[in-house]
């Protein structure tokens, strides 16, 4: 008899652990809520097709960048409204961005005006990338394949050799990539450029005007590597 209730006994203890065990595997399996980030620190980044004023097709580099007003630019599409809700990103009623765990995992192009191929949603660098580098490299489509870039913190210069130089002052974006400012546009050798760091190079598309003679106006991509 003794051995039974104390069989008993032992029977309830091993048990009444057992439940225990089982309840804290049970707090610890339920997934943790993700904290919401703030878009206002990232931007997202890829690339999209484009054609060149040669017919070329290429990959050129885009950015969307966030901010604490509740408004998303593209390069120079500015003053997009957005929201960040129940894992999607939705911007202007155009492009819808699917998130999870912080990676953008699909994307919709609502009206297919912006065919992006590729996305990643990535934290803003705390200072700007570009001041105090230079970058080199080639054009693509344009005879004047090879120029050297440099960049101040607000200021940017091309140059191939002396000819057609090109500088003037840029507009920062999410640390990490720039858009110039040129005054006017009629002006001779005008030229519009987009900067983008992207994968360790420097990106840059252009609208050059005057480049080739009086009127002509080039759309062009090039490829540049940072100088040591």
């Amino acid at each position: 008899m003794k051995i039974l209730k104390n069989t008993l006994k032992y029977g309830m203890i091993l048990c009444i652990v057992l439940f225990a065990s089982c309840k804290k595997d049970d707090v610890e399996a339920e997934p943790k809520d993700e904290t919401p980030i703030d878009l206002a620190d990232y931007y997202i980044i890829g690339r999209r097709p484009a054609q060149l004023s040669n017919g070329q097709t290429v990959q050129i580099p885009y950015i969307i960048n966030f901010d604490e007003y509740g408004k998303a630019s593209l390069l120079r599409e500015g003053n997009m409204p957005f929201t960040f809700k129940d894992g999607k990103i939705k911007i202007d009623g155009t492009m819808v961005f699917t998130v999870e765990n912080n990676t953008i995992t699909a994307y919709e192009d609502v009206i297919k005006r912006y065919p992006f191929t590729s996305y990643s949603l990535q934290k803003k660098p705390t200072k700007n990338q570009l001041n105090g580098t230079s970058y080199q490299g080639n054009w693509a489509n344009i005879a004047k394949t090879f120029s050297v870039f440099t960049f101040g913190p607000d200021t940017y210069d091309e140059k191939a050799g002396t000819t057609y130089p090109f500088s003037g002052n840029y507009t920062l974006i999410a640390n990490i990539a720039a858009r110039s400012n040129t005054p006017n546009a009629a002006a001779d050798n005008y030229a519009e450029y987009n900067l983008v760091l992207i994968d360790g190079k420097l990106e840059v598309t252009c609208h050059k005007k005057n480049l080739v003679g009086a009127g002509s106006e080039t759309f062009t991509y090039g490829v540049f590597t940072k100088v040591p």
